[in-house]
């Protein structure tokens, strides 16, 4: 897989499209990135034997529903194994559409373009692709890798202030398991990054790529290593599903989660006070945590046992352990995530 990152740079695809061979381009583009930049859009496949399928935005196009739906489509439109896929959208477009490649036919090439600041610093990297089903996120799927990722970070000036806090969730995340100095720098650049500071913007998202691209590398199917890319995802996952994929986004949970699963490693003992204090200090500036009563804890603790990462009959965490770094725990004492939920840590750092 090629990973190509810079600004206005979307002629490239037709240079990767004659590398592949395709006789044909079926590009699956999320509506509101076509109502938006529909003459971009365009001339990206100008003079290409192309059909588009204009992809239904929200978290809930990622079901098998959907899948069917164009599997009809790519029947109807007699797609043969020489066709490349375009994916052009964010998350749930690339998520749905490396899907549909990963099984159709026994396998598509496809090319994915990212267009939030979510889907450029996480989804589109790693080859993980899948749908949600019964409210459970990403439980069925597969790794299918893209021939390649253009990175183009001109979409990410029509992205409104909530979409790019998605992916400032992940971005900070990365610091936190793997580069502590680059969550300190993310941390101060905060207001560049909502600005689309170009010179502060392609710097942060190209090292972000790099710590993922490094991670994935060392564990492809996430059996061992990669697990740590989960961190703050095994409460941040419950509160997306419980609250139906409506109230947080993606990278908002995250935070959330990181905070949560933070306050769970402090109380072990694993990470200092002065460092969780540090944690929250940033991210509540983006989110704020809730207390959860004992109804929502136990809808959130059912959403965490049906948890892929799990293993036998514990909760699978990824926790803190050092500033920058985070270690795997297969089992933690579902005492220690009830007391963090409740959040009672909340008011006392409030108070202060």
């Amino acid at each position: 897989m090629e990973i190509t990152i810079g600004y206005n740079i979307l002629d490239k695809i037709k240079g990767c499209l004659s590398k592949l061979g395709a006789n044909r381009v079926y590009t699956i583009v999320d509506e509101n990135v076509y109502k938006m930049h529909e003459k971009k859009v365009r001339e990206l496949v100008e003079g290409l034997n192309n059909i588009f399928y204009i992809m239904p935005s929200g978290e809930n196009t990622k079901s098998i529903e959907h899948v069917l739906r164009v599997y009809d489509d790519l029947i109807e439109k007699r797609v043969d194994r020489n066709t490349v896929i375009i994916s052009i959208g964010g998350g749930v477009t690339g998520d749905i559409s490396g899907f549909i490649a990963s099984t159709f036919k026994r396998g598509l090439k496809y090319i994915q373009i990212p267009t939030t600041l979510l889907a450029q610093v996480d989804s589109s990297i790693g080859g993980k692709v899948g749908i949600n089903y019964k409210g459970y996120k990403n439980i069925i799927g597969s790794f299918y890798f893209p021939e390649n990722t253009i990175i183009d970070i001109s979409f990410l000036e029509t992205l409104d202030r909530r979409q790019v806090t998605s992916g400032l969730g992940e971005i900070l995340k990365y610091g936190l398991i793997s580069d502590y100095e680059f969550f300190r720098f993310v941390s101060k650049s905060i207001n560049s990054i909502y600005s689309c500071n170009n010179e502060v913007l392609l710097p942060i998202i190209k090292r972000a790529v790099s710590i993922k691209e490094s991670i994935v590398n060392q564990d492809i199917t996430d059996r061992g290593h990669r697990k740590i890319l989960n961190f703050g995802h095994t409460i941040g996952h419950s509160i997306e599903s419980f609250y139906g994929f409506n109230r947080y986004n993606h990278g908002e949970a995250v935070m959330l989660g990181i905070m949560y699963e933070s306050n769970i490693a402090k109380y072990m003992g694993l990470i200092s006070e002065e460092y969780f204090m540090e944690i929250c200090e940033i991210l509540q500036k983006i989110v704020m945590p809730v207390q959860f009563n004992d109804e929502e804890i136990d809808e959130l603790l059912n959403k965490m046992e049906n948890d892929k990462k799990n293993q036998k009959d514990g909760i699978a965490f990824i926790l803190p352990v050092a500033k920058g770094k985070v270690d795997i725990f297969n089992s933690i004492e579902k005492e220690l995530i009830i007391k963090s939920l409740k959040g009672e840590w909340i008011e006392n750092y409030r108070k202060q």
